[in-house]
């Protein structure tokens, strides 16, 4: 096949009209940026065109490919769809989107074996999540070792609060055993022993496996080589929240070679210094790959007046922002941000609800228009919100598990299968099957024989599954035979092959088992409902949102309601004021063309965090007593 290539002069963006200055320069450029974009700058945009130019124009000359690393999985599978969408199939083939972890686990699970024998894990290691407190417990069971007797004061001495940042993950792995004159750093090493090599099988954290990674690339100069010849440029998303761990295996990976690096996000957002984020991400990058800071000016979410408030706000985080630029001119009948203040959380909750409600049924907005942000606990005040919501036929649900599972890969092709399933005539999702099957299957799109009998295939096993699904499962095990039927179909090896993050059967395994609750749950929850209802009902259509603040990140509203503008839950206010701000920054920033905060005089004062309500006031904003 003859490619034809667009000459860069000649190369326009693709699926918009046009973009702002400042990314034009980033989309075309052929050096190190680290471009600070504020909320709905287009962050996303900038870097899926910057794919389309690069891949377009040959800048990203075949067989090279672009790597794209995010935090979160929607943020990968949102970049990665963009690109697709705008690029032809071939050209968007060479282009990876993985989340760190997901990239950290794909290079370790293919250079496993060059680690040194201290620091190699079992094939099959698994994935661990420890609470803090088994830091502290191993910490103790090592002081009270009898053998440890000479090192015991030093041992109780180390602070449990910061042993993993600071010394299991601290710094880069030695490249051999040594001996370790820092007690702190000898019980780390006896903490990455433990979880390598005591046990039939490793147990490693994201974290852990960033530093391995880092180690194979900083030891094996053929495997970073070959890294660095795949990759001609990187994207890194949500740059403000790069870990130390995240960062050295980047500088090791590509620092000093011939790729092209994009660092994108907003300092004013860094909301991650508690997991470990570094302390002026940006600073470090533009120093160390002499990087040139561009800021982005635009405002393609929130209104005009918004954009205004927020800048207010940034103004407390960062005194020498830029004021962004709406390009958004909401027309608005109420207040665009305004204080609401109740005596109780009950009056709170019903009068949310009937403001909610009078929306939904006197406009086109939807529940999930809507969204209840809170700083933390969301179970508490769901507790109250939910039951008043219900009186009014609202519903809502707290957003915490549910999103992570709706971003995997795995769920979007059962839900796709189910909903073919469901319905006797097909229509867009016999397309959609069809695809993935084909992309399973490596079947070419013009490869009519292939696809004829791959329809024929796909229409006999419509019937059969569209004969399970003629009623609701009512019990757990029906629901994990129907997924079990599709997966079949598809066949397990065809999934494991194309997505990494499932080579551990276990994951696999995970997954099916999260979706087979999720999806029995619903099915419980719809009393006269058909399979549509279920589905709506799982992928949060129909309800109000209830999440905290670090999981509406990326996301945005019409109207956002910060629910609990209090002492009581900015408790950690005085200890991490930036961080507080930042977070006060986010929730905000979530709103399109309205942003409501409540204060309730029953959860406590609001004295400590007086510093929010003078910006708010400063910014104009009014104090409505409702009762």
């Amino acid at each position: 096949m003859i490619t034809t290539y667009i000459r860069p002069k000649d190369w326009v963006p693709v699926g918009v009209d046009s973009l702002e200055n400042c990314a034009d320069r980033v989309v075309r450029s052929n050096v190190n940026y680290s471009v600070i974009a504020g909320p709905g700058a287009g962050k996303t945009e900038l870097l899926a065109q910057r794919a389309c130019y690069l891949l377009q124009t040959s800048q990203c000359p075949y067989p090279q490919r672009i790597l794209a690393i995010s935090f979160k999985k929607d943020a990968a599978e949102n970049l990665k769809k963009r690109v697709t969408e705008r690029c032809r199939h071939e050209d968007a083939l060479r282009f990876d989107s993985f989340t760190f972890d997901a990239f950290s686990k794909h290079l370790l699970d293919r250079f496993l074996k060059t680690l040194p024998d201290l620091f190699k894990p079992t094939e099959d290691y698994e994935i661990y999540f420890p609470k803090s407190s088994e830091y502290s417990d191993f910490l103790t069971r090592l002081a009270t070792s009898p053998e440890n007797v000479h090192i015991k004061s030093r041992l109780l001495a180390i602070q449990k609060v910061s042993f993993e940042k600071n010394y299991i993950l601290g710094s880069p792995l030695p490249t051999e055993k040594g001996k370790t004159a820092c007690a702190a750093f000898w019980a780390a090493m006896q903490w990455w022993k433990t979880c390598l090599h005591v046990g039939a099988k490793s147990r490693l954290t994201f974290p852990m496996l960033g530093r391995l990674v880092e180690l194979i690339l900083r030891t094996n100069p053929y495997i970073r080589k070959a890294l660095r010849s795949t990759y001609s440029h990187v994207f890194m998303d949500e740059f403000q929240d790069t870990t130390h761990v995240q960062y050295d295996l980047v500088k090791t990976a590509f620092l000093g070679s011939q790729a092209v690096v994009t660092a994108v996000g907003d300092n004013k957002q860094q909301i991650m210094r508690w997991a470990m984020a570094l302390d002026d991400a940006f600073g470090d990058f533009e120093k160390d790959f002499g990087a040139k800071r561009i800021q982005l000016v635009s405002n393609h979410r929130s209104s005009r007046k918004l954009v205004e408030i927020q800048h207010h706000i940034a103004c407390t985080i960062d005194s020498e922002s830029k004021k962004a630029i709406s390009k958004k001119d909401f027309p608005i009948q109420d207040d665009a941000c305004v204080i609401w203040e109740f005596s109780t959380p009950q009056a709170e909750a019903k009068h949310l609800a009937t403001y909610i409600d009078s929306y939904i049924n006197g406009s086109t907005l939807t529940p999930r228009d809507f969204v209840l942000l809170v700083k933390q606990k969301a179970d508490d005040y769901a507790k109250i919100l939910l039951p008043i919501f219900q009186t009014h036929n609202l519903k809502a649900r707290i957003e915490s598990q549910i999103p992570d599972l709706l971003a995997e890969r795995l769920t979007s092709i059962i839900i796709t299968f189910l909903r073919f399933g469901s319905k006797s005539r097909a229509g867009i999702y016999w397309s959609e099957c069809c695809n993935i099957l084909k992309h399973f299957r490596g079947i070419d799109p013009e490869d009519n024989k292939s696809g004829r009998l791959l329809q024929s295939e796909l229409s006999e096993f419509h019937s059969s599954l569209n004969k399970r699904m003629d009623r609701l499962p009512e019990l757990k095990t029906i629901t994990k035979s129907l997924l079990t039927l599709i997966m079949d179909f598809i066949e397990p090896e065809n999934i494991l092959k194309a997505y990494p993050e499932y080579k551990q059967h276990k994951r696999f395994e995970e997954v099916i088992e999260k979706l087979t609750d999720s999806i029995t749950e619903s099915c419980q929850l719809v009393n006269d409902g058909d399979w549509n209802t279920v589905l709506d009902s799982f992928e949060g259509k129909g309800s109000v949102p209830i999440m905290t603040i670090h999981k509406s990140k990326g996301l945005e509203y019409h109207t956002v309601i910060f629910v609990g503008l209090e002492d009581s839950a900015w408790w950690s206010f005085a200890k991490q004021p930036e961080e507080s701000r930042s977070a006060f920054f986010v929730a905000f920033s979530r709103a399109k063309q309205r942003a409501i905060f409540t204060y309730c005089k029953e959860r406590g004062e609001r004295k400590k965090i007086s510093s929010f309500y003078d910006v708010l006031c400063s910014a104009g904003v009014e104090t409505k007593y409702i009762g």
